[in-house]
């Protein structure tokens, strides 16, 4: 085919994450893709090295040796040292999904028809980072997954496509996480059509209503005799699951706390740490129930 208007899209897929991983089983899903729309001829995922420092690394390379699609993993977060294989490439789009960089504007430019990437908020609201235990730390009880184009700035671009999720009041970190990593494969599952397509469009971002969520580190988990009950509670569910946890300093020790409960009786069960906090006297659950 010599038009470039009657041959597949071409999109290249870059993630190293298990939310890149199911958006790219929903688009490889999807009758787009089955019916030869979409064509993938490269996939790019995060060397095994940096898996350590990202919360929910996958490989790529299992999924694109099923599909027998080209593969390489990169510690170039900014993916620069690619641009010139992606220009020979000359994707419609690529797609960037659970990637913790954000992509250098010359990669951004190189795609005919954009870069594309997900996010487990409702832009423009929680723009940033660990959005998933800002949700339950924050108390919300809705939230969504956007798709949206990438630009230079973090989680700034057009809006694509919002897929709702609603907060249980005791979500901890791994049901939501484990919500959000299904919700990615439905919405790849959805963006296909379009990107088989190339009719992919967002709406442009209220800079009015944004709001950004900054980086929290495992130091952050610790609760203080300053926190009410309910914001240990919050605390203790936001980081279960594949974060850090939180915890409690004692005799000079920090002691991983996995739920909260009111204390009762003269002394704290076995497995259980005696703590007062803003306004109320907690038992710590420091082992699993």
């Amino acid at each position: 085919m010599s038009d470039d208007g009657d041959r597949p899209a071409r999109v290249v897929m870059v993630t190293g994450h298990v939310f890149g991983i199911r958006a790219f089983e929903g688009v490889t899903s999807a009758p787009a893709y089955l019916e030869g729309r979409v064509e993938i001829p490269l996939v790019i995922g995060l060397d095994a090295g940096l898996a350590g420092g990202t919360v929910g690394y996958h490989p790529v390379r299992p999924l694109a040796e099923q599909l027998g699609v080209r593969c390489f993993d990169t510690t170039d977060g900014r993916l620069t040292s690619h641009a010139g294989l992606l220009r020979e490439l000359r994707p419609d789009y690529v797609l960037v999904i659970g990637w913790s960089r954000l992509v250098s504007t010359e990669v951004l430019g190189i795609p005919a028809a954009g870069c594309v990437g997900m996010h487990p908020t409702r832009l423009p609201s929680g723009r940033g980072q660990a959005p998933i235990p800002w949700t339950i730390i924050k108390g919300l009880r809705d939230t969504a997954l956007s798709v949206f184009f990438l630009e230079a700035g973090a989680d700034t671009g057009a809006v694509i496509a919002r897929h709702e999720l609603s907060v249980h009041p005791r979500e901890t970190a791994l049901s939501l996480f484990n919500r959000v990593a299904q919700t990615h494969f439905t919405a790849g599952f959805e963006l296909a059509a379009g990107l088989g397509a190339r009719s992919v469009r967002g709406e442009p971002q209220d800079p009015a209503e944004a709001t950004v969520w900054g980086k929290r580190r495992p130091a952050d988990g610790e609760i203080t005799p300053d926190l009410t009950a309910d914001q240990v509670d919050a605390l203790v569910r936001a980081l279960l699951g594949p974060y850090p946890r939180a915890f409690a300093v004692a005799g000079g020790t920090p002691h991983p706390v996995v739920a909260v409960e009111r204390a009762t009786g003269d002394r704290p069960a076995p497995g259980r740490l005696r703590f007062t906090c803003a306004d109320a006297v907690l038992d710590l659950v420091t082992t699993t129930p």
